[in-house]
């Protein structure tokens, strides 16, 4: 028996849709954007499927930011929305070292919305 193991993509998706909501941080002035390392002249929203994973980031030039939850039927119905047309990709559950995968808003639609049909 071959056991297929999840994609960090994969894992953050079913964590996120578990607990109901993802988590991004916040402050005054907005949300953490990053620059893309993979695609040039790209942004990338990092988000996470659970609030300590984004808390471990509210340190150094990110001290003034906080964790904020969102559910995921606005994440799915307007984020992510929002941020196709922005061409803005997200970095899901990135560590410690702001690293990870970047994935556009279309996949991540898409993934949320697949359905797990019947054998």
């Amino acid at each position: 028996m071959t056991t297929i193991e999840a994609t960090p993509v994969e894992r953050f998706v079913a964590n996120s849709r578990h607990h109901g909501e993802v988590w991004g941080l916040q402050c005054k002035t907005g949300w953490v954007i990053c620059d893309s390392s993979i695609y040039e002249d790209t942004d990338v929203m990092p988000f996470w499927s659970s609030r300590e994973a984004a808390a471990i980031h509210c340190v150094d030039e990110w001290e003034d930011f906080a964790p904020m939850a969102i559910t995921i039927p606005e994440f799915v119905d307007e984020w992510l929305v929002d941020l196709a047309k922005d061409a803005v990709m997200l970095g899901p559950d990135w560590g410690a070292d702001l690293c990870g995968e970047e994935v556009e808003a279309a996949e991540m639609v898409a993934r949320y919305l697949q359905v797990s049909l019947p054998n």
